[in-house]
């Protein structure tokens, strides 16, 4: 019995010829896929920069905006400032063209009995003082008097106590009242003072000596300064 032979070489051939085709396609394929991916990945990156653009236009134009709000804004504070310069300046005029009237008041307040102002002379806040007491003593009562001299809310007076939480207790001059004040509501007229040069010398008799009889006066000049703003 003769055996049947078939031939298979058409038959792969045309395996080969399909296996090619499904390869093309395959790489066709990917090759789309990529291309389309590449496409899509291109248009989001165009669309997150074109955004991230608009937001970074939009921030500079905001920052614009802000620099210039801020540069009216400091013209504005230095106006202010120039406009509380020049009323400090008109206040501090003010307070000094008053300021020969309180000292005479304050020297009025601070002089006492046994001591007599003989000159004084006041320059740039700094005053010049000479006078005549009948002891170191009075030259002395003299100086606490002067210290003691301050302003309040309610006018002139003097300290006849300080108190420890930085107030006190002040005798008004023009009230003839004691009444306690704080810290803040109290200013002193003359500080730093100094006591200069003092000699002692014969001088006319008193009302307290005989007649005829002579006195050992003092002679002493302070250094004082004055504290007009207040």
């Amino acid at each position: 019995m003769a055996m049947i032979r078939i031939n298979l070489l058409p038959v792969r051939q045309v395996q080969k010829r399909v296996a090619g085709r499904q390869y093309v396609v395959v790489v066709v394929g990917l090759a789309l896929i990529t291309m389309i991916g590449n496409g899509y990945w291109y248009v989001t990156m165009q669309n997150t920069k074109d955004l991230n653009q608009r937001k970074l236009d939009e921030t500079n134009a905001r920052i614009g905006q802000l620099e210039k709000v801020i540069g009216e804004v400091n013209n504005l504070n230095k106006r202010k400032k120039e406009v509380e310069d020049k009323l400090k300046v008109l206040d501090d005029l003010r307070k000094k063209r008053g300021g020969p009237v309180k000292l005479l008041d304050a020297l009025a307040t601070a002089i006492p009995k046994k001591v007599w102002v003989s000159d004084f002379d006041e320059k740039a806040l700094a005053l010049k003082l000479l006078g005549q007491a009948e002891s170191l003593e009075d030259v002395s009562d003299f100086m606490r008097a002067l210290n003691a001299v301050c302003w309040t809310p309610k006018g002139m007076g003097r300290v006849v106590e300080k108190k420890k939480d930085g107030g006190a207790r002040v005798e008004l001059v023009n009230g003839n009242a004691i009444e306690d004040f704080e810290g803040t509501q109290v200013g002193y007229f003359f500080n730093n003072i100094e006591l200069k040069t003092s000699a002692a010398e014969m001088g006319p008799a008193s009302q307290s000596t005989r007649i005829g009889s002579s006195q050992r006066n003092v002679r002493f000049e302070l250094a004082i300064n004055v504290n007009y703003a207040i």
